[in-house]
């Protein structure tokens, strides 16, 4: 039974397509009124939500998120249960997090969710069989933490590390199945900074790998790796 995009107005994400701005000429100075109306679009803004279908072999419906202090995120697979979660981000300035569904077919929401109402500052849904969507690409592994984690029932097991450099978080099943990937790429900069991936898997086989990036951070570090179990959404 589907839901309408609607019902995922409960602490619901926020994405929105990207698009590209093209330089022009200087404008000649705008009204009061239009002024007014383009600081308040600066401010950022509070939700947004859509639907999205991924077609290509392998690729699945990702949320790009960047807001400031903290948002939640929403999802809907068709016939499926609603996925919503808080995702928290920089308090003293905005953040991105690539956020993966797993799912081929989404209805999303992102909703800004702490202090500011309009604390959100550019959200969209894309596919892809990664999750990596900008920056320079990775180069060389130099370093990797592996292992297996199962949670009780009821419990799903959430993957986060605090390394350097571009950060790969892989893992799949212990019974078996496809490998999936969350390939942070240069997402959330090259500092020592949280990446975090919800598995929605009860028992996985995981490894956290660091990559050099080529002519910006030619060492990497795959730092603190936190293997937990959240609560199934």
């Amino acid at each position: 039974m589907s839901t309408p995009v609607c019902a995922l107005a409960v602490g619901a994400a926020l994405l929105t397509p990207m698009t590209a701005g093209s330089a022009q000429a200087a404008p000649a100075p705008a009204p009061a009124a239009a002024q007014k109306s383009d600081v308040v679009a600066k401010a950022g803004f509070h939700t947004k939500k859509g639907t999205l279908k991924c077609r290509k072999r392998g690729e699945t419906a990702w949320i790009w998120d960047s807001a400031v202090g903290a948002s939640r995120v929403s999802w809907k697979p068709s016939g499926g249960k609603l996925v919503s979660r808080i995702w928290k981000h920089d308090p003293s300035g905005a953040s991105t997090r690539t956020i993966p569904t797993w799912r081929k077919s989404v209805k999303w929401k992102v909703t800004s969710s702490w202090g500011n109402p309009n604390n959100l500052n550019k959200v969209y849904g894309y596919c892809s069989s990664q999750g990596w969507r900008v920056g320079k690409a990775s180069d060389k592994l130099k370093q990797k933490k592996s292992g297996t984690k199962t949670c009780s029932a009821g419990k799903t097991v959430y993957i986060s590390s605090a390394g350097i450099g571009n950060i790969k978080h892989r893992f799949k099943s212990t019974s078996g199945g496809a490998l999936r990937t969350h390939n942070f790429g240069g997402s959330q900069q090259v500092l020592v900074t949280d990446r975090a991936t919800p598995t929605e898997m009860r028992s996985v086989k995981w490894r956290v790998e660091a990559w050099s990036i080529k002519n910006t951070l030619p060492d990497a570090q795959t730092g603190r790796v936190k293997l937990s179990c959240i609560s199934k959404y």
